[in-house]
């Protein structure tokens, strides 16, 4: 098998000088990102930057990507930027041993200051620039299998990299950060981590809660947790009631779980919802770790720190803010779901798409029809973009007072169809009508005239029912009781462009008579 070794880091880490001596330390191939965009390009990158946009060039720097990765047992440097796209990072990591060179921010302003050649991008040359970038680019380098203290001669960091890369034994992560927990009770931070088969290396310690169909959807996750303590629990939203969360307590109660425990909740949004209520609830909070085996949780609803009940027919009308201390997302999980499932998280990330990210739209555009299938690196990204956006506008809103009720985008009619279908309506299947549905109200109220299109283009192709027989009256009854209603009024998040929503409080009858028509059979 191929085993390359992929070296990342800032700029003026060191990367191309360590990598080339490493290289014939190694007695393998040497191979430069950088220079094989700067083939590509013809010209400098800031000049192709202006001329063509920064998206176009990152579109040529992933085809480097792939070209570097065509050399086999290459020792291979990137860009400091390049392993912030998740496509680039799930092909450099796969089948390759990586290092980060690790270098402090004043050290690189010192370098780049000695170079020759300037940087515009990071221009000019201040430490707490640098140090603001280099945050914002942890989470991928930190997931890097080695990370070498790189501040001394080149040669003595290939000199300690020569003994520390081969091939890897288990799993890879792929991001890992910590995220703003904002909660005034526990630790300031939540560790999220995504991989494929790193569980093994995650040393989970706890109480663990988990859908009792694991062993059938994902043994390998039922594995890895065999030394937990464990209680097997139903899933769906039928399950997600106050009767299910009492039944955790007493089996809490009944082990002689001590506050500091933590609870870890395996499974999908559901299990997530129910055992996160439990860990609110249970010795007034136990820390709570979130392992999501679906699309759904790991894109979307083990984010945020929202755990919730449905009552009667009111959706996650009881529940708390009550985030997670960790959440290790199984990407191997999700070769097991049945295609339905999988389609039904990634409505979450198209709604995700429409709200702010236009190139993940464009993603899913060019690659969601195969990511539901087995592409497992375009799932991948898919996933990370989606999960990336809902912890920034969680990060801004962590108490969903303003800016992150756009998550909400689609769920209004779409909480409100599934409950009027006693919850055999998918999740996922009721948000992409919800979206239908307010893309009608748009439409009259100045969107892009092609954007209603465009969403009925996409999900058509990706498989999702574009009209749903309802009962008009007991949809209408269940948007009364939902939660976002604000003295009376119905708040809508309206999509206006790819990546653009606005909110409204004044949707009319006539208004909402046309959205339901919409998506109607």
């Amino acid at each position: 098998m191929t085993h390359r070794v992929v070296l990342v880091g800032m700029p003026a880490s060191g990367k191309s000088t360590v990598g080339r001596i490493l290289a014939r330390r190694m007695r393998r191939p040497f191979v430069d990102i950088d220079d094989l965009v700067a083939q590509r390009l013809g010209i400098s990158v800031p000049d192709f930057i202006d001329a063509r946009g920064e998206r176009a060039f990152r579109d040529e720097e992933s085809q480097a990507v792939r070209e570097a990765l065509s050399v086999p047992d290459a020792v291979i440097a990137t860009g400091g930027g390049t392993v912030l796209d998740p496509m680039n990072r799930w092909l450099l990591w796969e089948d390759s041993t990586v290092a980060w060179l690790d270098v402090p921010p004043d050290r690189i302003v010192r370098r780049l200051a000695a170079d020759p050649v300037p940087r515009p991008t990071f221009q000019p040359y201040r430490r707490e620039t640098m140090a603001r970038t280099l945050a914002e680019r942890t989470f991928a380098y930190r997931s890097a299998d080695v990370r070498i203290e790189a501040s001394g001669t080149p040669a003595s960091v290939a000199r300690e990299l020569t003994g520390r890369v081969g091939p890897r034994m288990s799993g890879r992560r792929l991001f890992d950060a910590d995220v703003p927990r904002n909660h005034p009770v526990g630790p300031a931070t939540t560790r999220l981590v995504m991989g494929v088969d790193h569980l093994a290396d995650a040393h989970l310690e706890g109480f663990a809660i988990v859908d009792r169909r694991l062993a059938k959807v994902a043994p390998d996750v039922l594995a890895a947790l065999s030394s937990q303590e464990m209680m097997h629990v139903a899933s769906g939203e039928r399950a997600k009631r106050l009767r299910s969360v009492e039944r955790i307590l007493e089996a809490l109660s009944h082990a002689g779980v001590e506050r500091g425990t933590a609870l870890i909740a395996v499974g999908g949004g559901t299990i997530g919802d129910l055992v996160g209520t439990a860990a609110a609830l249970f010795a007034r909070g136990l820390p709570l770790i979130h392992v999501p085996i679906t699309w759904l949780a790991q894109a979307d609803s083990a984010i945020g720190g929202k755990v919730g009940v449905d009552l009667g027919r009111a959706k996650n009308a009881a529940g708390a803010f009550w985030p997670p201390v960790a959440i290790f997302s199984e990407l191997a999980a999700l070769r097991t779901l049945p295609l339905a499932s999988r389609r039904d998280g990634m409505a979450e990330c198209i709604k995700t798409a429409m709200i702010g990210d236009p190139v993940l739209w464009r993603l899913l555009e060019d690659r969601g029809a195969a990511a539901l299938r087995r592409d497992e690196a375009s799932r991948y990204a898919i996933i990370e973009r989606s999960a990336r956006l809902k912890l920034d506008v969680c990060r801004q809103d962590p108490f969903e007072t303003g800016v992150r009720r756009t998550l909400n985008l689609g769920h209004t009619i779409g909480h409100a169809l599934e409950i009027e279908s006693g919850y055999r309506l998918k999740h996922g299947a009721a948000v992409a009508l919800g979206m239908r549905a307010v893309a009608a109200i748009s439409l009259g109220r100045g969107a892009d005239p092609e954007l209603a299109s465009r969403q009925d283009h996409l999900l058509g192709s990706l498989g999702y029912r574009l009209r749903h027989q309802f009962d008009d009256a007991v949809v209408r009854s269940a948007m009364q009781r939902d939660k976002k209603r604000h003295k009376g009024r119905q708040r809508w998040i309206l999509p206006m462009e790819i990546g653009r929503v606005i909110e409204a409080d004044d949707v009319s009858e006539a208004e909402l008579g046309k959205a339901l028509g919409a998506i109607r059979v």
